[in-house]
């Protein structure tokens, strides 16, 4: 609901197997307070939107086995230089379906600032160096 995004003081946002289904709202860039965005193993689909590296405070963003297409925007690969890749973090920080799948052999998301992937179809990850 577009209500969610009037909570502008929420630092955790677990959606995690839940049967969300629609894209992510742009709106989303308004949780500037966010940390933790959870939305693994839902129907979401579309794009990551470019909105998500306004949430300057975000430390671990998991958006594999979803719907979510394309490619992580230079917005959200921006925060690697701030919160979300800090070395003192789980090794999942940014987890994504990024591995090339076993039957088209190309990857169902684009991430070059991914820290582990996943392939979309056998839901396989595995964590990059």
């Amino acid at each position: 609901p577009d209500s969610l995004y009037d909570l502008s003081m929420l630092e955790d946002l677990h959606l995690f197997r839940n049967s969300f289904s629609g894209s992510i709202s742009t709106q989303i860039g308004r949780l500037t307070k966010l940390k933790t965005l959870t939305l693994a193993e839902n129907n979401f689909t579309g794009t990551l939107p470019t909105e998500l590296g306004l949430c300057q405070d975000l430390e671990f963003l998991r958006i594999e086995m979803t719907d979510i297409e394309g490619s992580a925007p230079k917005e959200v690969c921006d925060l690697t230089e701030k919160n979300l890749f800090s070395d003192d973090r789980d090794k999942e920080y940014f987890k994504a379906d990024c591995l090339e799948d076993n039957v088209t052999m190309v990857a169902f998301f684009v991430c070059d600032c991914c820290s582990s992937c996943c392939d979309h179809v056998t839901n396989q990850c595995k964590i990059l160096d």
